[in-house]
Order: C-alpha cells, then structure tokens, then sequence
C-alpha cells in the first residue's frame, strides 16, 4: 500500500480548480437593473429635460442664463455616465475576485515542487491537517489538498475531512461522512464485516501508525469547498447599510420628490401667475425654477461613486492595518493597571501608526484592481468587518491550527484523594 503520488493529486487539484474558475458566479451587490435605479435616473432625465427647454426659451430672452441652463443640463448628463460607468467597471472588477483567487492558487501549485514543507498556500483557507500516505510515505497534508484516493491514517476522534470509506470493505459499506468523528464502537461493528485486516496499518506494513484507522478517501474536500463557495456567493444579497440607503432613496424620491415638485410648481404659479401677473416668465416659472428647486434630487445619481469611494477607502484601511499588524515585531502587552491573570481584564495591545499614504496608495490600487487576497469587493469586507462582534485568532503556538486535543495526563478519582497518571508521548512516522 503506497497510497497516490503527489503527481497525480496536483493535477485532481488543478483539474477541480480550472473547472471552478468558470463556475463561480459573483453577481455584483450593485443591481444596475433595479426599479429603483430606473426611477432616479428616471427623475434626474425629467429634470434634465425641464432644464432642456427652460433653457432654449431664455436663449431667445436672455442668453446668458440660457446658456447656463444647458451647461448644467450637460454635466447632469456627464454625471449619470460617468456613474454608469464606474458601477460598471466596480460590478466588473467583483464579479472576477474569486476567478483571480482560483488562479492564483492554481498557479501556486503549478510552480510547487512537492516538497509539503515549501507549500505556502495563503489564498486556501485551511487550518487542519491529516495524516496521508503519498509517494508511500506517511505525510501531514491540509485538508483542502487531499484529493479522492488518498488513504488516511484516522485517529479515533478525529473529524472526517470529506467521505471516506475503510479499507477492505465493500464498496458502500463502512463510510463515514464529512464532519463526522471516527468511534470506536463504530469499528466493533465494521471489523466484523470488512473484507480483510487493511485497515489495520500494522497488517498494512505501517506499523508507525499502530492504534490509527486506515481509510480511503472517496471524494476531493476542495470540491466542497468550492460549492460552498458558490453557494455563498449566489444567496449574498444586498447589505444592511446598503437596505437602509435603498430605503432612505426610496423615501426621497418616491415620496418627498413629488410633494417638493407640487409645492415649488403651486408656489411658483401663484407668485408670477397671480402676483406677478403679466411678468411674462410662464415657461420659466413653470419649468426653469421648478427644476431648479427639485435640482439637488437629480444630484443623488451620483450616490453610488461616494459609496464605492466610501467601501474602498475603508477596505484598504482594514488591509494596510492588518499588513501593518503582521509586519510589527513588538509583542502585545497589558496595561500597568491591569492583572494578565484576571479573566475579566481588557486583553493585551499595542500600538501601531498607519499613515494616510499608505492607506491612499492601497485604495488607489484597488479603485483598479481585482482584490483576489482579501475578496474586498465579493466579500463585501468594509461592511462585514463593522459587523463583528468576537474575533477569534489563531497564536504563535498554533493553539486553534491543532484542534485534535493529545492527552496528557489522566486523572484516577479515589476515595479521598485522585491520581495523576502521565501518559506516555507515541512517536508517529
């Protein structure tokens, strides 16, 4: 039993990862088809129209003014495009974030060697690691490049990666599915109905493994992974913060737009209509000073390029601090007031300057770049950062990158003391 070579799973991982690129939509948290695009942009051409022919009638009367009307006529429309525009380029530059993940990771296992010591796959968020026979020796390889095929070496309590199946029992029989933990009472039932003693890695020629389970693995956990992937991207719809603005646009335009055009139209009509009969100002009356009241309406076309401007300013201040953390050697300390021991003390901190340069210079790059490290944009990072409420980070000791608790001691009660019973450390591979 020498298990699969390092070959053949880089190219089931490659293989999955070259399929995934093309299958993981990202649909853009900007809906440029909404009905409530349609009516502001809607309202801004009816004002810009208004603006239109105030305009051509002040020409005739006078031309500066109604010059002026068309030149605000213009960069009204200049305004709706170019917001156009940047939606465009910003829905784009998400819906390829996961792609260029997928291919950077692709191109990371690409260029590796097959040493698992040199493998740094940042981009693959996986913490755990299992014992696997490749190239016919015993390696700790991450759960997302195991590939199907792979035989494990399962200690009893451990959490299964994806679906696997004893070895030497029939096809069908004696699986357990990711997420479940390996018993020993489900072993009592298996033994009796395996085929034969492979599962044993004494029987097997491994007998470094003596007291683990051996099973092959019958599916890829990356494939998985990748669906997820999917799925969270396909059911990710619009954010708290951007309901709220769509209702607060919601009640402008719906609701206060019309009421504020009925009350400049009537006022307008009463004060050159019925106090200022005979003025000859009609059509201006009607539509120039109209329009002009309900202008600042028009303006809120442009909300989107403030809010992608607001998102990627403080994306980028999340990334340069988070870089910054990772650069800084100083350790975390306490306060002098406070006591390390006590469990309800504030935890430890240190201080670290970011400057406004840095921060300016990262959000210049990604106003026009793909964020395949972070997923700034498909992960909505700003908003889901203001979200948290417990964070919970990995130390230098790995406490959280080893999830599979070792004993250490056993604790025998008696009848008036206990005993401490030290378990003797078993040297694997």
């Amino acid at each position: 039993m020498k298990g699969i070579s390092t070959a053949e799973a880089k190219r089931q991982l490659l293989r999955l990862l070259d399929t995934g690129q093309a299958s993981i939509p990202v649909p853009p948290h900007f809906d440029r088809h909404s009905r409530l695009v349609y009516v502001v942009v809607g309202s801004a051409l009816g004002i810009m129209a208004a603006l239109v022919v105030n305009g051509t009638y002040l020409i005739t009367q006078d031309q500066k003014r109604g010059i002026a009307s068309v030149v605000e006529v213009g960069l009204l429309a200049l305004s709706i495009l170019f917001t156009w525009w940047v939606v465009d380029r910003e829905s784009a530059l998400e819906t390829h974030e996961v792609d260029k993940r997928l291919l950077a990771i692709a191109q990371e296992l690409r260029g590796w060697g097959g040493g698992y010591a040199d493998l740094r796959t940042p981009q693959m968020p996986t913490v755990t690691t299992y014992t696997v026979l490749r190239d016919g020796e015993w390696r700790d390889v991450p759960t997302l490049l195991l590939v199907e095929g792979d035989i494990i070496a399962l200690a009893y309590g451990e959490m299964v990666p994806c679906a696997i199946a004893l070895c030497g029992s029939h096809e069908g029989e004696n699986r357990l599915e990711r997420g479940q933990k390996l018993a020993p009472s489900m072993m009592r039932e298996w033994i009796a109905t395996a085929d034969n003693d492979a599962w044993d890695p004494r029987v097997a020629g491994h007998s470094g493994m003596a007291g683990r389970v051996l099973f092959a693995a019958l599916a890829t956990p990356l494939q998985s992974h990748l669906e997820l992937i999917a799925q969270h991207h396909r059911r990710t719809g619009r954010s708290v913060l951007q309901n709220q603005m769509s209702v607060v646009i919601r009640i402008l335009v719906l609701r206060v737009l019309p009421g504020v055009v009925a009350a400049a139209l009537v006022a307008n009509v009463i004060i050159y209509g019925v106090v200022n009969r005979g003025g000859g100002m009609g059509v201006e009356a009607v539509l120039g000073k109209t329009a002009y009241v309900v202008f600042p309406f028009a303006c809120a076309v442009m909300w989107p390029v403030f809010w992608i401007a607001a998102r990627i300013f403080t994306s980028a201040s999340g990334v340069v601090l988070f870089d910054a953390l990772q650069r800084s050697k100083t350790e975390y300390e306490d306060m002098d007031d406070i006591d390390e021991f006590d469990v309800e003390a504030l935890p430890p901190t240190k201080d670290v300057r970011v400057g406004i340069g840095a921060v300016l210079g990262h959000m210049r790059w990604l106003w026009s770049s793909c964020d395949h490290r972070n997923l700034s944009r498909s992960s909505n990072l700003a908003e889901t950062l203001g979200n948290i409420t417990v964070i919970c980070s990995i130390d230098k000791e790995g406490t959280i990158a080893e999830p599979f608790c070792t004993p250490e001691q056993i604790v025998v009660p008696e009848r008036d003391d206990y005993a401490l019973l030290d378990l003797a450390e078993q040297q694997l591979g």
